[in-house]
């Protein structure tokens, strides 16, 4: 009776372990937040962050430009912004008023520490204002990021270390299965 509930609570815990796995995400097919920082050629400064869920859409972003001498300083967010995304590129154009298109070196479903932002002058990353899309130029000039990158966030230390509890617990119980097989076969 004690060998077969040993066995019982062996396979519970070896499938439970091999389930933890098979659910868990991983690196490519998981959510990737990632912080920005760039420069523009007129001056200004861009910084904050944006989110490209499990399915490769953009899930959420805070991206603000500081003023330089061409434009003003604007803060994109999806309550003020139509957007998109493809692997490479977001755009954020916020009701006619302004356009940001950031377009990135690799792919922003796959977390790394250092994604460049593809700029420099008539580049592929730039913002406007008073203008959708910088095709109709109206009252603004189009400004280019010159310098840039991108950071995925690592999980905290935190999140790691209730893993790392988590299968040092499935490890004693398993330990603890063997010893009690071994004890009642004995």
């Amino acid at each position: 009776m004690k060998l077969q509930n040993s066995r019982r609570l062996l396979a519970a815990a070896a499938s439970v372990g091999v389930l933890a796995i098979a659910a868990a995400p991983s690196i490519a097919n998981a959510d990737v937040t990632w912080v920005v920082t760039g420069s523009f050629d007129d001056g200004g400064a861009l910084s904050g962050y944006f989110n490209i869920n499990v399915y490769g859409f953009l899930a959420g972003y805070d991206l603000k430009t500081t003023a330089g001498s061409t434009d003003a300083a604007f803060d994109y967010t999806p309550a003020n912004s139509y957007y998109s995304n493809g692997a490479f590129y977001i755009d954020a154009q916020p009701q006619y008023q302004s356009d940001l298109r950031l377009t990135f070196a690799n792919d922003l479903g796959i977390a790394s520490p250092n994604n460049p932002i593809v700029g420099g002058s008539q580049g592929p990353s730039w913002e406007c204002q008073g203008s959708y899309n910088c095709y109709l130029p109206a009252n603004g000039a189009i400004r280019y990021i010159t310098s840039g990158s991108a950071s995925a966030l690592v999980p905290e230390p935190a999140a790691w270390a209730l893993m790392l509890a988590g299968l040092g617990g499935l490890g004693s119980a398993l330990r603890l299965a063997r010893r009690r097989t071994r004890l009642a076969t004995a």
